[in-house]
């Protein structure tokens, strides 16, 4: 060695023994929560083949995969950004008829291009329910979810809870390029109503939606939040009432759930996944910067029938549980 100076990348993270052995050490109660709500565990491989990476139709997450040529075929392989694609992967290759099946997992992943207080390399875990969904199997797989959360010790959890379908019918009932639906959605996230007022103007969209649009913004809070939000769906005569009760169900068997589990109801809350189509969840803690956790349905593959392959699951980023486990305050805490 040249030099004694130990220069990490910003965004990485070593490990020295004692962390190390009580990162082992969370992995293992993971294992058995896992194995409590029979989740099948998986290890798949950090680097694989790009069709194995890239089959959730997903530009945000595609962007963030890197490609790295193999020089053994010539083709490219890539290093995984998430793990969820491959556990879709697995999905597909092991279906027998339409039966449901439950995968878990953990594994390094990359993300090269973290913002500030974000890692480049989170320790991703997380679990993935295929088939037929309904709102038992939405709140199974939050409670799965929360019991991990738990490990953190955090006396307060914030489970925030939306629905894609009102936002997406929204967005699909508008005459605009997909360019200017990313623009508007953009606007949604960050609840600028002046702005939103201009784009409906400047592309003369309906007034009608627009109102809509601006009553759900100014809705949100906790579980009493949904009376109101039912109020507004029926007044514009919108046919997602069923969601909306399904939402409510989901909420009140979350809160009853743990002490420690405190719901909000958002519906304009779109910082999930490209790939994400409806219900969608966000897991935050009082000292946690981001959010810890993150989940919600998506379409998984097209069957050969046709039909499509639903699924929903969740992820985080173990190193925050590890951190907030053990009192360390660091950059990304």
């Amino acid at each position: 060695m040249k030099t004694k100076n130990f220069l990490i990348p910003d965004g990485i993270e070593y490990y020295m023994p004692l962390e190390a052995e009580k990162f082992e050490q969370l992995k293992y109660k993971i294992l058995g929560i896992y194995k409590k709500y029979k989740y099948k565990y998986v290890i798949p491989p950090i680097f694989d083949n790009l069709d194995n990476l890239l089959n959730l139709k997903s530009k945000d997450l595609d962007n963030e995969t890197i490609i790295i040529n193999n020089n053994e075929t010539g083709s490219n392989i890539g290093i995984r950004a998430d793990i969820t694609p491959q556990i879709s992967k697995i999905d597909y290759q092991s279906l027998k008829a339409n039966d449901s099946s439950r995968f878990s997992y953990m594994g390094d992943i990359m993300r090269p291009s973290s913002k500030i207080f974000e890692r480049k390399n989170p320790y991703q875990i997380g679990a993935e329910y295929f088939g037929k969904l309904d709102k038992k199997v939405d709140i199974e797989i939050i409670k799965l979810m929360i019991n991990i959360i738990s490990l953190s010790k955090e006396k307060k959890i914030i489970v925030e809870l939306g629905d894609l379908s009102f936002i997406n019918n929204l967005l699909s009932s508008l005459d605009i390029s997909y360019q200017n639906k990313l623009q508007l959605i953009d606007l949604i996230n960050l609840k600028s109503k002046t702005e939103i007022k201009e784009f409906f103007s400047k592309y003369n969209l309906a007034s009608k939606k627009l109102i809509f649009l601006l009553e759900l913004l100014d809705l949100s809070g906790d579980i009493k939040i949904l009376k109101e939000l039912k109020s507004v769906i029926k007044k514009f005569k919108m046919d997602n009432l069923s969601k909306l009760n399904d939402l409510s169900f989901i909420s009140n068997a979350i809160h009853k759930f743990k002490n420690s589990s405190e719901v909000h109801i958002d519906l304009c809350e779109l910082h999930g996944f490209e790939y994400q189509t409806s219900i969608i969840y966000s897991v935050y803690l009082p000292n946690l910067r981001h959010e810890i956790a993150r989940g919600g349905r998506y379409d998984a593959y097209v069957l050969t029938d046709g039909t499509t392959r639903t699924a929903t699951g969740f992820s985080l980023d173990l190193k925050d549980i590890l951190n907030l486990s053990i009192g360390k305050k660091d950059n990304y805490v």
